[in-house]
């Protein structure tokens, strides 16, 4: 999978769903012209129903009111929608749904092992670990992904997602989102709930005019016969404009086919090359297939939401397949399995946790034994699988992991000692620096952090960097907990540890790139940042300012510097020159890296190609290289 043009082409779809939401509002004003036109003409007698015909059916005066009403109410519906789901990302739509998001530090078994699935699959695809929620109320087996980028992604589950399923069908189905999270289909998917509200309001407007004409008449007197008829013509009213209203909802039925249900055959398959598992997503759905288990979801926004699950949240509304936002469960899993006979489990056990966990291996590597899966990797044939998971970087991810010491990570589940965790891997080893920054620490936090900020350096300090940013990944799911206050206090400390010898290097701002680059928007510090560029015109100097610091970084000499610095130029067609090694700064390397993530995904991509031209020039990647290629994916999105 091509993550640039998968994004790309997620971009697209947005404008067929433009084209299809165009044709539905122009049926949805059809019909109700015409339903308007037959009452207009059944009450106004035969003249108005002969000039009608004599004007092929147009009423000059109805049909603009008409237009602009119609157009008015949906386009209106959208526009409100889309605001509602921007203003809250993924987390709105989760809360929609009745979702209730789980702590890191949790001590429920399924909670537990549920987010240590989520954390190995984001840190092998080298995304922020999200916020996940659970679905208390479902019993079902059933999740999504849910956000406008992969950095503000959530993901949902089911509770019979976490009680039904075994480790390796969990696997699978979080592996499937994770694939709706990587290939651009997540985007589309909160653009479908905002865009097609509009189409469905009509619908929603007849249903609840209906409603308010139950209650009058129920409450109205046997002997007001006004009271009565007014009631029963509210009544009718809200009949025929709920009637109306569903042909926009059936509309957006088939917007959602169109445009979903070929992408859940591309997520399995996916799942399947990130797993190496075809048992773990086809054993999920064959347990989807039982009877007494299913992937309904009863919740009141469940339509609305269809297309972005795993299976089909509401199968009453696909008219038998026809109009289903996903395959066939048979087919699905036929494509998984061949020799699958459609005879699916007649009944589906809760899982025991206890005995799970003790059927795994409890040999703990060290810390650098941790590493050594990592190390047996080369990164240069690896750069072009960006956006894709295999099993061997989820088996080096668990491994990084469970190189963590106990009691640091368990304490990196808390938010406090999420906070001291980061502060610990930013002391300098240096005394005199590090009491500058426990003293610039002291009058900011409170003693507890400072104290726990001392532990944990202690038990890091010996530790290669290299596992000091899967921990720094591991501490952002714990790190939104905080409030919004707690963590402007908690990004100005980080300020001071950096500034305390008066100088940021590249380790201390790729940890801030990965980290506090996402969380400035999840606590809206900051705006996600959109395309504003998709010529290489309009950011050549910045492009110019990243190759420079990239090259003088990764090669030992100004002659090796230069001949990388102008293969990469060659390959984009650009002759900027490249920058002396005293204008190659920290800040200046982000403020280029902020410019070139508002670039569109084939510019990007062309860009980044043209980055790791430069640092495959030499045929090696150094320690400092590995960081910025960190730095620049963190900064650009990219995971």
């Amino acid at each position: 999978m091509d993550f640039f043009q998968q994004q790309e082409k997620a971009r697209k779809r947005t404008t067929l769903l433009i084209v299809l939401y165009v044709f539905a509002v122009l049926f949805l004003i059809a019909a109700v012209y015409a339903l308007v036109v037959f009452i207009a003409s059944m009450s106004g007698g035969g003249e108005y129903a002969r000039q009608l015909e004599k004007n092929f059916f147009i009423d000059p005066t109805l049909l603009p009111i008409i237009v602009g009403g119609v157009s008015l109410l949906v386009l209106g519906g959208s526009f409100f929608k889309t605001a509602q789901l921007a203003s809250g990302g993924g987390r709105s739509v989760a809360e929609m749904m009745g979702g209730r998001q789980i702590s890191p530090s949790s001590g429920d078994p399924g909670e537990r092992r549920l987010y240590n699935v989520v954390e190995e699959i984001s840190l092998a695809s080298g995304v922020p670990v999200p916020p996940i929620y659970v679905m208390d109320n479902e019993p079902s087996i059933n999740a999504f992904a849910a956000g406008t980028s992969p950095t503000q992604a959530v993901i949902a589950v089911n509770r019979g997602t976490m009680e039904l399923l075994t480790r390796d069908e969990l696997q699978g189905v979080i592996a499937h989102e994770f694939s709706h999270i990587l290939n651009g289909d997540m985007r589309i998917s909160m653009r479908l709930i905002g865009i097609l509200f509009g189409l469905q309001l009509l619908a929603i407007i007849g249903y609840y005019v209906m409603r308010m004409a139950f209650y009058a008449s129920s409450g109205s007197s046997s002997n007001n016969k006004n009271g009565g008829g007014a009631g029963l013509i509210l009544l009718l009213g809200g009949l025929g404009v709920m009637i109306i209203g569903y042909v926009g909802v059936f509309f957006s039925a088939i917007i959602k086919a169109a445009i979903s249900r070929q992408r859940e055959y591309l997520a399995d398959a996916s799942a399947v090359q990130f797993t190496r598992m075809t048992d773990g997503i086809a054993g999920a759905l064959k347990k989807i297939g039982c009877r007494n288990v299913g992937s309904d979801v009863k919740n009141e926004h469940a339509a609305e939401a269809n297309h972005m699950f795993f299976g089909e949240a509401c199968p009453l509304f696909s008219l038998g397949g026809l109009l289903a936002t996903h395959p066939d469960l048979t087919m699905r899993i036929k494509r998984l399995d061949p020799s699958f006979d459609g005879r699916y489990p007649t009944r589906v056990e809760p899982i025991n946790f206890r005995a799970e966990s003790q059927g795994q291996s409890s040999n703990k590597p060290s810390p650098e034994s941790a590493l050594d899966p990592l190390r047996k990797i080369n990164p240069i044939p690896g750069i072009a699988k960006i956006g894709n998971i295999d099993l061997g970087q989820i088996l080096v991810a668990e491994t990084l992991l469970q190189g963590i010491p106990d009691d640091i990570a368990e304490s990196a589940r808390n938010p406090l000692s999420a906070k001291a965790t980061f502060y610990a891997v930013l002391l300098d080893a240096d005394d005199l620096i590090r009491q500058k920054q426990l003293a610039a620490m002291t009058g900011t936090e409170t003693d507890y952090v400072v104290r726990e900020t001392l532990r944990i350096y202690e038990t890091l300090k010996n530790s290669p960097s290299e596992t000091k940013i899967p921990l720094i990944q591991r501490v952002g799911a714990s790190l939104r907990q905080l409030t919004a206050d707690q963590y402007k206090q908690f990004s100005s400390v980080i300020d001071l540890l950096i500034a305390a010898d008066a100088k940021m290097d590249l380790f201390e701002y790729t940890l801030k790139a990965i980290l506090l680059r996402n969380l400035d928007v999840y606590f809206g510090l900051a705006k996600a940042p959109s395309v504003q560029y998709h010529a290489l015109g309009g950011v050549r100097s910045a492009v110019s300012a990243v190759l420079s610091h990239l090259a003088r970084s990764g090669h030992d000499d100004d002659t090796a510097a230069r001949a990388a610095y102008k293969a990469a130029q060659d390959e984009l067609g650009l002759a900027e020159p490249i920058l002396a090694g005293s204008a190659c700064t920290v800040k200046l390397f982000d403020e280029s890296l902020r410019k070139l993530a508002e670039t569109s995904p084939p510019l990007k991509k062309r860009i980044f190609d043209a980055l790791m031209t430069c640092i495959r020039r030499d045929g090696r990647i150094t320690v400092e290289e590995g960081v910025l290629i960190r730095s620049i994916a963190a900064m650009l999105a990219i995971p």
